[in-house]
């Protein structure tokens, strides 16, 4: 069942069959789906992982809205997250002083620790991956991770 990946010849002035790349790409996403554990691999960048990440980039507390807005998600799963990263001592919530009806999230010594790591069992994980692709592959891969991003932050 492995598919010959069809690559476009650059040379060749007529379009790829997007539909067959299409149908290549699913393909590809449901073996993804299959490989045990690959979500470790990206986890630093979901749920009290990412907000811990994103309170320690920010050197500055953060308004819950704020978090919403970049993690696209609900004010209710940002609160839930909120509520698991307090009640492990990871974060404070402090009324906004200059704006008593808001609240800034404060990220503890005990969540800057967990942070650090979160990033060091990230990169257990990752440089096993990126050592297994080589090193043409894991520049490659990381190339067109960033392109995605640029397509989908138009």
């Amino acid at each position: 069942m492995n598919q010959e990946i069809t690559e476009p010849n650059l040379l060749d002035a007529t379009e790829p069959d997007y539909l067959k790349l299409a149908r290549q790409l699913a393909d590809a996403n449901k073996k993804m789906v299959n490989i045990p554990n690959i979500y470790r691999i990206t986890d630093i960048y979901s749920g009290e992982s990412f907000v811990l990440g994103y309170l320690d980039d920010s050197k500055n507390p953060v308004n819950p809205k704020e978090i919403c807005k970049v993690m696209h998600v609900s004010s209710a799963r940002v609160a839930m997250i909120l509520n698991q990263l307090e009640q492990k001592g990871l974060i404070e919530r402090k009324q906004d002083a200059e704006n008593g009806r808001q609240t800034l999230i404060y990220l503890l010594p005990a969540g800057k620790a967990q942070r650090q790591i979160n990033i060091e069992r990230y990169n257990e994980r990752a440089i096993p991956f990126l050592k297994a692709l080589g090193p043409k592959d894991a520049v490659e891969y990381i190339r067109l991770q960033n392109r995605i991003s640029e397509i989908y932050e138009k």
